[in-house]
């Protein structure tokens, strides 16, 4: 009996301790369970919180694009146009951007215009909530200064005035923005056109909130609703501190499933084992959280863009066959879009590669702004985007691409330095959900380089004749590529003269032939060479071939064209030095001619090559001068000692008054600079005449002589200068060339 009380008083110290230390450690575990579903339910309060304003901050974001607007301007602030605004801010705004309400604010914040769901309502049903906007009407106002008629935040595009409303128990997220020009119109009152949004906060969008963070379904609490035992709640007071909206859910609670989960096997271990399992637990738990996130970032960087962290091909593709996928089940139409940067290479080769990286993430946040948040916005590589709008037609995708182009039209002030952007857009509209991605994005390129072929600056919808198209420009591109390598490519003349006939010199053109196709317009393959980067090697054959010919003609300019990739390349002087070694030509022989496009971005590395030109005996003229809006600013400051008056101007002659006026300017101004001047294009006597009159001293065109061969160059130098008979050269009705011996008909 005493070695059993005696062992027992031995034991009972030891399990005092043990069931001590158990029941520690179950209270330590208990405590941090309650701790961690406190933390997570506040963590889930200030999500909720934060979505609510996300999504009232995105229905400002949302009307920005539609107010931030030119065209915005002219149809309301200039003239207000009651069909226009039912499109933009009835229609456009529920059926695209999924507004509820919108209301249109005069200049004394009086409602000229409101809609419920697309459709127009009286407009004093604003009166509802025009008490509950004054605050929001005073903030969106206060960015407007009336005395330069402008916006005063410099970034409005992503400036932000929203409110939450609640009106009849209805709780709205109002959105405010004031209608404003971008570029070209001006406001004409003192306080400009105010557009306002709203969407209500109903069960599908805090379903849609719930879904987006992971929560159990947040529900609205009516006034005399009591939240339930345990519940997460976010209340949004009003300016009086009075309950806006009280939203109530059921938070995780993490910690208590846990404790429960580890209750049992707690009580079987030892204290010691049971430390070491914690230890483990929160190792492992450190582990399996670091490797999540790799995972997550490596799973991000695998689908997105480094540069602008948008979709790459791959998340596009995907994104793509889901869009197709709810075409096959709810209908309707997939818009792709295809857009390129036009002329992007010429900001990467004279500003350099920085340059161009920074021009690509301005446009991506840009387009970024105008699109859906429905919709997916991808970038393939270089300067190509790719956008998919679901739920859309053919006006919608109309609608968007001209919104694009012209909130990526104009100069943009990059680091180092100003560039010109533009764009071009191709789109194609899908209703066949059996059409796959790859498919979809030839379509867009297709429509995308008819754009280009119009000009660029455009947008083209995708047709069935385009695969033909391509195909055929394809063929074309082999061929000149050939051509400019076996240096298959003619060199035509068309000479320079004065009012008495006498050839002054003549400009070098280029001429092609196709082996299958015949003769190709240079309307056609000189462009086609600048976007196949052929451009520097077509413009060494004909600097080549033309300084060759010249020693044909002593006394003559010899005018060569040069474009404004050629003249923008590192290696353009090196190489024409190298020509003239090679074939021995002067350089006061040669005349190189430029276009307006050439000084468009006034950068001081064209400036350091044309005075390089200049001081090597150049002389420069500029090419289809008055064609551009940069021309007279830059005569001042660049080395040019020739204007060509563009043939736009000289077929007007004789028949339009302002055409004459125009050239007479022209004229002058040349005089007041002391430069040479030359008109293109003269095709009639009466042309002739006029610019006689007005003081031109040559002429070319059609009147005198086409372009023509070296030998046919030849044989009318050589009449002109055979003794004792003067020459003039004659054109034909039928366009061919004659030498006449009498000067009588060309007086």
């Amino acid at each position: 009996m005493t070695k059993e009380r005696s062992e027992f008083k031995l034991i009972a110290p030891m399990a005092l301790i043990v069931l001590a230390a158990v029941c520690a450690l179950v209270g330590s575990l208990w405590v941090w369970a309650e701790q961690t579903d406190r933390a997570a339910r506040v963590r889930e309060e200030n999500l909720v919180r934060a979505g609510i304003h996300n999504m009232v901050s995105e229905t400002s974001v949302l009307l920005n694009p539609m107010a931030i607007w030119d065209e915005a301007v002219r149809n309301t602030d200039h003239s207000y146009n009651p069909e226009w605004v039912q499109n933009v801010y009835g229609d456009y705004m529920r059926n695209i951007l999924g507004f509820e309400l919108s209301y249109l604010l005069d200049d004394k914040d009086q409602p000229v215009y409101a809609s419920r769901r697309g459709r127009e309502i009286p407009a004093r049903s604003y009166n509802g909530f025009s008490s509950e906007a004054r605050s929001l009407l005073l903030d969106v106002r206060s960015n407007f200064d009336p005395k330069t008629r402008r916006l005063i935040q410099k970034d409005a595009s992503r400036t932000k005035y929203g409110k939450l409303i609640q009106v009849n128990g209805r709780v709205y997220a109002f959105g405010a923005a004031l209608i404003s020009t971008d570029r070209k119109s001006h406001i004409t009152r003192e306080r400009p056109f105010v557009i306002l949004g709203a969407r209500e906060i109903s069960a599908p969008e805090l379903n849609t909130l719930a879904e987006s963070y992971a929560l159990n379904k947040v529900r609205m609490l009516r006034p005399g609703q009591t939240a339930q035992p345990g519940s997460a709640n976010v209340i949004f007071l009003d300016e009086e501190s009075r309950a806006l909206l009280h939203l109530s859910w059921m938070p995780e609670t993490p910690g208590r499933k846990l404790f429960i989960g580890a209750l049992g096997p707690v009580l079987l271990v030892s204290l010691g084992l049971g430390a070491v399992a914690v230890l483990m637990l929160h190792q492992s738990q450190r582990a399996a959280r670091s490797l999540i996130a790799s995972e997550a970032k490596a799973k991000h960087m695998a689908l997105h863009d480094g540069l602008t962290g948008l979709p790459n091909r791959t998340l596009f593709a995907d994104r793509l066959t889901q869009a197709t996928e709810r075409v096959r089940r709810l209908g309707g139409n997939v818009a792709v879009f295809c857009i390129g940067l036009d002329r992007f290479k010429d900001v990467n080769d004279t500003l350099g590669h920085q340059a161009g990286d920074e021009l690509i993430k301005n446009c991506a946040s840009r387009i970024s702004s105008m699109i859906r948040a429905g919709d997916t916005l991808a970038r393939l590589g270089g300067d190509e985007f790719v956008i998919i709008q679901t739920d859309t037609d053919g006006h919608s995708a109309s609608a968007l691409a001209k919104r694009i182009q012209e909130n990526l039209t104009g100069t943009v002030t990059l680091d180092s330095g100003q560039v010109f952007c533009s764009c071009s857009i191709g789109v194609t509209l899908i209703s066949d959900a059996d059409v796959e991605s790859a498919e979809a994005l030839r379509q867009a390129d297709l429509a995308l380089y008819r754009a280009k072929e119009l000009g660029r600056g455009q947008y083209a919808f995708f047709e069935l004749e385009m695969d033909a198209t391509i195909k055929l420009r394809k063929m074309l591109e082999t061929g000149l590529r050939e051509a400019i390598h076996c240096e298959e490519i003619d060199v035509v003349y068309q000479p320079q003269v004065d009012h008495f006939g006498t050839i002054v010199g003549v400009e070098a053109l280029a001429r092609w032939t196709h082996r299958e196709r015949g003769p190709i317009s240079p309307g056609y393959f000189i462009p086609l060479a600048e976007e196949c980067n052929l451009m520097i090697d077509l413009g060494a054959v004909i600097m080549r071939r033309a300084m060759m010919d010249s020693h044909r003609w002593p006394g003559l300019k010899v005018a060569i064209n040069v474009s404004a990739t050629q003249l923008r390349s590192s290696q353009f002087i090196a190489r024409l030095k190298d020509m003239m070694a090679e074939t021995g030509v002067s350089a006061t022989r040669i005349e190189i001619e430029i276009t307006e496009g050439v000084l468009l971005n006034d950068d001081h590395q064209t400036q350091i090559i044309l005075k390089d030109l200049r001081n090597m005996g150049f002389t420069i003229a500029l090419d289809d001068f008055g064609t551009g809006y940069s021309s007279l600013s830059y005569l001042g400051r660049y080395p040019v000692d020739k204007i060509k008056i563009d043939r736009s101007f000289v077929s007007n002659l004789g028949v339009d008054a302002e055409a004459d006026a125009v050239i007479r300017a022209i004229v002058k101004l040349a005089k007041a600079l002391h430069l040479n001047i030359v008109a293109e294009g003269v095709e009639t006597k009466q042309q002739r005449s006029i610019l006689k009159q007005a003081g031109c001293p040559i002429i070319q065109g059609f009147l005198f002589s086409k372009p023509v061969k070296v030998e046919e160059i030849d044989a009318l130098l050589a009449i002109e200068i055979a003794p004792p008979v003067k020459t003039r050269i004659q054109t034909s009705a039928r366009g061919t060339t004659t030498v006449s011996q009498s000067m009588a008909m060309m007086k």
